[in-house]
C-alpha cells in the first residue's frame, strides 16, 4: 500500500473516530424522545436562554399555549431549537442562532399560508408570511411525527383566524369527499380531516398522479412521476391544497405522508392557469410580497380546472 493510500486511511479513521466521539451514548428509545415536541405549561419549564425575554411578553397574562421545537444535533441533519407561543392573536417563535437569541413575530392576520408535512417519523411546519418587523418571512419547524398533534392548536389559531358562515353541520361537509371512495381513499381521509368544524366546502377537485414513460422494453415499461397525486379543496374560508406523498423532500420515500397547504381567501392576490405545456396546465395561486404555490394539472382534467378557477374567482370577490 502507497504512502498516499495509508495516508487517506488515517483521515477516514480520525473522522470516523470523531463523528464517534460527538455522538451521544444514548439508547434508541432516548434518541427518538430528543425529536419530540414538549407543551410548555408553566415558566419552570421554559428554558432558561428564553425565560426573561418570554416573561417580559406575557407578564401577567394567562399562561399561552407553548410548545418547544427539538434541536437536531446529528452529523448528517442540524436544526435548532424553537420556543412557539400563541398570544392575543400572534405567533412569537424564539431561536438562539449562534449565541444570539431572536424572537420572530407574526400576527395571525398577516400570515399568508401554513404548510403542514409528514414522512414516516419526519414531520415539519412552515409559516409563511409578513412579519412585525414589516419584512416576509417563512419560519419552519421539524419534529417527529408520534407528537404532530401538539402543534396542532397553533396551525388550528392560525387557520381560525377568518370569519366563517355558522350552523354548518360537520358531518355533511365531510360527506362531500365521499366520492373519493373508489378513486383514492387515502386523499379522502386526508382531505376529511382537514377540515375544521365549521368549514363549508364549496368545491372539490382531484388530480391523479401523472406520469410519464420514459423507457420501453418488449412489453415492459418504465415510468417517472411527473407529478403526485393531490387534491384542491376551496372552502368558505381558505384554499386547501392536499399532496398525497411528500415529493424528494425527505428521501425517497415519496409514497409515505403527504402536505398540507393552507392558505387563506383574504391572502390570495390572483389565481391563472397556464399551458398546456408538455401537456400539463399549470395552476399559480399567488400571495403577498411575490410569494405562489403552483398545482399541475392534465390537460384532460381541463374543464375541471376551470370550473374550479371559476369558483375560486369568484370567492375571492366577495
Amino acid at each position: 500500500m502507497s504512502i498516499y493510500s495509508k495516508g487517506i486511511l488515517r483521515s477516514v479513521g480520525s473522522l470516523i473516530a470523531g463523528i464517534k466521539e460527538s455522538l451521544p451514548l444514548l439508547a434508541a428509545d432516548e434518541q427518538t424522545r430528543l425529536s419530540w415536541l414538549k407543551v410548555v405549561t408553566s415558566y419552570a419549564e421554559v428554558p432558561e436562554v428564553y425565560r426573561s425575554s418570554f416573561a417580559a411578553l406575557v407578564g401577567d397574562s394567562q399562561f399561552p399555549y407553548t410548545v418547544l421545537t427539538p434541536s437536531y444535533a446529528g452529523f448528517m441533519n442540524r436544526e435548532t431549537e424553537k420556543l412557539v407561543c400563541c398570544l392575543d392573536g400572534k405567533i412569537y417563535v424564539w431561536e438562539e442562532v449562534t449565541g444570539v437569541l431572536s424572537c420572530t413575530c407574526y400576527a395571525v392576520k398577516d400570515i399568508s399560508y401554513v404548510e403542514v408535512g409528514k414522512a414516516l417519523l419526519q414531520a415539519w411546519v412552515k409559516i409563511s408570511g409578513l412579519a412585525d418587523s414589516g419584512l416576509p418571512s417563512t419560519t419552519e419547524f421539524k419534529f417527529n411525527t408520534v407528537t404532530e398533534y401538539l402543534f396542532a392548536p397553533i396551525v388550528n389559531k392560525i387557520r381560525s383566524a377568518t370569519d366563517c358562515a355558522p350552523e354548518i353541520d360537520p358531518n355533511l361537509e365531510r360527506s362531500k369527499f365521499n366520492f373519493l371512495n373508489q378513486m383514492n381513499l387515502k386523499l379522502m381521509n386526508y382531505a376529511r380531516r382537514s377540515l375544521l368544524l365549521d368549514e363549508k366546502v364549496v368545491r372539490v377537485i382531484l388530480q391523479s398522479e401523472i406520469r410519464d414513460e420514459v423507457l420501453r422494453l418488449f412489453s415492459n415499461s418504465l415510468f417517472r412521476t411527473v407529478c403526485l397525486a393531490h387534491l384542491s379543496i376551496l372552502t368558505d374560508r381558505e384554499l386547501i391544497l392536499i399532496q398525497d406523498g411528500t415529493g424528494k423532500r425527505w428521501g425517497e420515500d415519496i409514497r409515505y405522508g403527504g402536505v398540507w397547504n393552507y392558505i387563506p381567501l383574504d391572502k390570495i392576490t390572483s389565481v391563472s392557469l397556464t399551458g398546456p405545456e408538455d401537456g400539463l396546465l399549470t395552476m399559480f395561486v399567488r400571495l403577498p410580497e411575490g410569494d405562489s404555490i403552483d398545482s399541475l394539472f392534465s390537460v384532460s382534467n381541463k374543464q375541471e380546472v376551470d370550473g374550479f378557477l371559476s369558483q375560486l374567482e369568484a370567492s375571492l370577490e366577495k
